[in-house]
């Protein structure tokens, strides 16, 4: 596969869900404004930042298909276990987004939640624990970086970072990390992605390339 198409289609998916994700938090500071200070007018960007917090799980879902599709055989079982519970997660977190916002009903997503069997999985911190099972995916994503030596330690290690602080959204804690800190990393990993592979390598640029992941 093109090495140079692969690394600007996963950087650009990257800085799509960081733009996203910071787009909701400003949305959801603009909301705090108006219900502090008394604003209707406004009050509209606290649903608006929960759509933008469904989408930003939804993409990192298929950012881990993509991670599956182009490692192959490689990692095919841990991938294909990060996939699964990215797909939980993001699931998770679009049901809890859209009900928090008042897009749908909590009957509504009692029923989504009982008809794909997850009603005795789901606790009262819904949201953080779909937090936590995309943090279980990153955590996957890093150890192949680490191991292929693919991308910068910095990278690496706030990546690592990042996703332990969102596995203790499995205990309902609050989901720091998805909220500040992954957006800030995906848009740095997208950003390097595409300067450092998004180009033209020679061969031995091309060798290195392809040994690590993506």
């Amino acid at each position: 596969m093109n090495s140079t198409l692969t690394s600007n289609t996963i950087g650009r998916i990257l800085i799509a869900i960081g733009t996203i994700a910071m787009l909701g938090l400003v949305f959801l500071i603009i909301f705090f404004v108006g219900y502090f200070n008394d604003i209707p007018s406004i009050l509209f960007f606290g649903p608006l930042n929960d759509v933008f917090g469904a989408l930003e799980a939804f993409l990192t879902a298929i950012l881990a298909v993509f991670v599956l599709v182009l490692q192959g055989k490689r990692w095919l079982w841990l991938n294909s276990i990060g996939m699964a519970l990215t797909w939980i997660g993001a699931f998770i977190v679009t049901l809890d987004s859209l009900m928090a916002g008042g897009l749908i009903s909590t009957t509504s997503a009692s029923i989504l939640r009982i008809k794909y069997g997850f009603p005795s999985l789901l606790t009262t911190h819904d949201l953080h624990f779909g937090f936590g099972l995309i943090g279980l995916w990153l955590l996957i994503l890093n150890v192949q970086a680490l191991k292929a030596k693919a991308w910068p330690m910095y990278l690496t290690g706030l990546g690592f970072v990042i996703g332990i602080i969102m596995i203790f959204g499995l205990a309902g804690n609050s989901p720091l990390g998805f909220v500040i800190l992954y957006p800030v990393w995906c848009i740095w990993l997208g950003r390097w992605l595409l300067q450092n592979k998004g180009m033209s390598p020679n061969a031995e640029q091309q060798k290195e390339l392809t040994n690590g992941i993506f």
